[in-house]
C-alpha cells in the first residue's frame, strides 16, 4: 500500500515537474517568439532608415551633381568672360597706343606748324631791327610778320576751341537770326587771298534760294564755312576751282563747298572728321596746318541742330562738304529779304581794316609785367589820343593810382606777386570806402569763357584776349569810358 502510495506521489510530482517544465517551455518560446518579433522590427526599422539614406543619398548625389554642372557653367562663364575680358583689354589697349601716337603725332605737327610762322616773325623782326632792307622790302617784311601772326592766332583759337570740345564747354551766342548767304560772302572774301596764292579760283551759285535766314551764332557759322573752304583750297593744286552752292533741301538750308583737288581716300572718308587725325601725317606732307579745322566745324554745325558730312569718289577726284541747317521761316517777308540783301552788300564790300575810335583826354593806366606788352598798349593808345601811365606790377599801379586821378585801367592778368584779379578787387575796395569808380579792361592771353567770366566777376568791365586789333581796344575804351561819363551827367 505504501509503495502504490510512493508510486502515485512520485507520478503527481513527476506530472507537475513536467507541467512546471512545459509552461517553462511555453515561456520560452513566447519570449524567443517576442524576441524574433523584435528582432524583426528591428530590422524593419533598420531596413526603412536604410532606404531613408539611400534616398538621402541619391538627393545628396542629385544635388552634388547639380551644383557640379552649376559650377561648370559658372566655369563656362566665367571662362567665356574672361576671354572677353582679354579681348577687350587687348583692344583698349591697342585703342591707348593709337591715342598716344595720335597724341605724338599731334604734338609734333603743333611744333612745326608754330615753329615755322614764328622762324617768318622773328627773322624779318631782326632784319628790320637792324635795318638791312630796302624800303620795298620792308613792306614785305611788315606784311610776312602779320600774316604769320594771324596764322599763329588762328592756330591758337583753334587748340583753345577743341579744348573746349573735350571739356564739353564750347558754347555758342544766343541764337540770332543769320543770312547765311551774307556769311558764305564774308568767309569767301576773308579766304580770297589765299585762293590768290595757290591761282585757285572761288566760285559762289548764282542761284540762290528764296529763304536761306537760319537761327544761330552768325561768327561761329562764318568760321565753320571758313574752314571748310581754307580745307579746300589747301588740298586743291595750283589752277583748281573751289565752289560754293547754297539751296534747300528737306525744309533745311544746305551749303555745299565742291574742289576739284586730290580727294579723299575711301580708307580715310570716315575719319576725315576726326580730331588730331590728318590723311597725310608724315613729316614730309605736303598740307600745313592742325588738322583741327573739319572736327571743329563738326561739332559747330552740331551745335546747331545741323549736320556736315563729307563725299569723295576717291583720290584725285575732288571733294565735296555738305552742311545743313534748320531753316528760320521768320524772315521771309519782301521787307525782311531786302534788309538781308543790303547787309549781304554790306558783308561783302566792308572795309577789312576798321577805323580806331578817339581816345582824347582820357587817362589810361597801362599794367603789364611785359615790356613789348607795355610798349605795344602804350603805342596803341596814345596813338588814339589817350595820356598813358604805363607800369609793371600791381604795387606800381597802386601807387599810381593813389598818386594820379585816372579814367581808366587796363590790366594784364598774369603779374608778378600779385595777379590782375587781386589787382582789381583791391581797387573795387578802395571805391567802396572811399568812393569813386574806376572803368577796368582785362587784356590778358587767357582767352577762355571760364577765364571771361572770372574777369567780370572780378570787377572788370571788359575782356579782351591777345592778340588784339588795336581798333578793338580803343573801341571797348571809348565805350565804357564814355558810358561811365554818360551816367555821371
Amino acid at each position: 500500500m505504501s509503495d502504490r502510495r510512493a508510486g502515485e506521489r512520485a507520478a503527481a510530482v513527476g506530472n507537475r515537474e513536467g507541467a512546471v517544465a512545459a509552461r517553462e517551455e511555453s515561456v520560452t518560446r513566447r519570449e524567443d517568439a517576442a524576441d524574433v518579433r523584435e528582432g524583426a522590427a528591428v530590422l524593419r526599422d533598420e531596413t526603412a532608415t536604410s532606404r531613408e539614406e539611400a534616398v538621402r543619398a541619391r538627393e545628396k548625389t542629385a544635388q552634388a551633381r547639380s551644383e557640379l554642372e552649376q559650377l561648370m557653367s559658372q566655369m563656362r562663364d566665367a571662362n567665356e568672360h574672361l576671354v572677353v575680358s582679354a579681348v577687350r583689354s587687348q583692344t583698349m589697349a591697342e585703342d591707348a597706343e593709337q591715342a598716344n601716337h595720335l597724341k605724338d603725332e599731334f604734338l609734333a605737327t603743333v611744333s612745326h606748324e608754330l615753329r615755322t610762322p614764328l622762324n617768318a616773325i622773328l627773322g624779318w623782326a631782326r632784319m628790320l631791327g637792324a635795318k638791312q632792307l630796302p624800303p620795298d622790302r620792308a613792306e614785305n617784311a611788315v606784311a610776312s610778320i602779320e600774316r604769320n601772326a594771324s596764322g599763329l592766332a588762328h592756330m591758337i583759337d583753334d587748340l583753345l576751341d577743341v579744348s573746349r570740345i573735350v571739356a564739353g564747354t564750347l558754347r555758342l551766342a544766343a541764337p540770332q537770326p543769320v543770312d547765311l548767304v551774307a556769311v558764305v560772302q564774308a568767309a569767301m572774301e576773308n579766304v580770297r587771298p589765299l585762293a590768290a596764292t595757290k591761282n585757285v579760283q572761288l566760285g559762289l551759285s548764282p542761284d540762290l534760294p528764296a529763304i536761306e535766314t537760319v537761327s544761330g551764332d552768325a561768327g561761329r557759322l562764318e568760321q565753320v564755312i571758313w574752314n571748310l573752304l581754307t580745307n579746300a583750297i589747301k588740298f586743291t593744286p595750283e589752277g583748281g576751282r573751289v565752289s560754293v552752292f547754297i539751296g534747300l533741301s528737306n525744309g533745311q538750308t544746305e551749303v555745299r563747298v565742291v574742289d576739284t583737288g586730290q580727294g579723299i581716300s575711301p580708307d580715310f572718308l570716315p575719319h576725315v572728321f576726326d580730331r588730331f587725325r590728318q590723311a597725310d601725317g608724315a613729316t614730309t606732307r605736303r598740307q600745313t596746318g592742325l588738322g583741327l579745322g573739319l572736327a571743329i566745324a563738326r561739332q559747330l554745325v552740331e551745335l546747331h541742330r545741323g549736320t556736315v558730312q563729307a563725299a569723295s569718289e576717291g583720290v584725285g577726284r575732288g571733294a565735296t562738304f555738305i552742311v545743313r541747317l534748320p531753316t528760320s521761316a521768320s524772315e521771309a517777308s519782301g521787307g525782311q529779304e531786302t534788309a538781308l540783301g543790303d547787309r549781304r552788300i554790306a558783308a561783302s564790300t566792308a572795309s577789312p581794316m576798321p577805323s580806331v575810335p578817339r581816345l582824347d583826354g582820357l587817362r589810361v593806366l597801362v599794367v603789364d609785367d611785359s615790356a613789348d606788352g607795355r610798349t605795344l598798349t602804350s603805342l596803341v593808345l596814345t596813338q588814339a589820343g589817350a595820356s598813358v601811365r604805363a607800369v609793371a606790377s600791381v604795387q606800381e599801379a597802386l601807387q599810381m593810382l593813389g598818386a594820379e586821378r585816372l579814367d581808366v585801367l587796363v590790366s594784364n592778368i598774369g603779374l608778378p606777386d600779385q595777379d590782375g584779379y587781386g589787382l582789381i578787387r583791391q581797387v573795387r575796395q578802395y571805391e567802396v570806402e572811399h568812393g569813386g569808380f574806376l572803368p577796368a579792361v582785362a587784356l590778358t592771353g587767357y582767352a577762355r569763357a571760364e577765364d571771361r567770366a572770372r574777369s567780370l566777376a572780378a570787377g572788370f568791365q571788359a575782356h579782351i584776349s591777345k592778340p588784339v586789333e588795336p581798333a578793338e581796344l580803343t573801341a571797348v575804351i571809348a565805350i565804357i569810358a564814355h558810358h561811365l561819363r554818360d551816367t555821371e551827367r
